[in-house]
């Protein structure tokens, strides 16, 4: 099943409902909240903005040894929003509204095969001199 969100974990390739706007996170060719054939691929955007977050101190389990982490809604130019990991920053140098940009990290590892699985978070983005 991982296999099915391959380009939506790494690349944030999405399938949207060209009916409702809908997303889908895997390759559909019905949508699943208006039942429209009207299906297009769609690369969505490496910034976005920060909408809200939150740090999450009593994590499920397989995530213990991340904890505390920051996760938040983002949202992207067209409106569209997604619940996402936020990286390589301080959770005080947050703020509502403030740019991101996408980047891939390390999510977790499973346990039995030792087998690292990646996907994308979002971090403020690095400033070049």
């Amino acid at each position: 099943m991982a296999w099915r969100h391959k380009r939506f974990r790494y690349r944030l390739v999405v399938w949207r409902c060209l009916n409702c706007g809908a997303f889908h996170h895997y390759e559909t060719s019905i949508c699943r909240r208006c039942r429209s054939n009207r299906i297009a691929e769609e690369l969505l955007p490496s910034r976005a903005k920060l909408v809200t977050f939150t740090a999450v101190k009593n994590p499920p389990a397989g995530f213990e040894s991340q904890a505390p982490y920051v996760v938040g809604i983002v949202e992207f130019e067209d409106g569209t929003r997604l619940l996402a990991g936020i990286t390589d920053c301080d959770y005080e140098e947050l703020k509502p509204s403030m740019e991101l940009e996408r980047v891939v990290r390390k999510l977790t590892q499973d346990g039995e095969s030792g087998l690292i699985i990646y996907g994308y978070k979002f971090r403020p983005p690095i400033k070049k001199h």
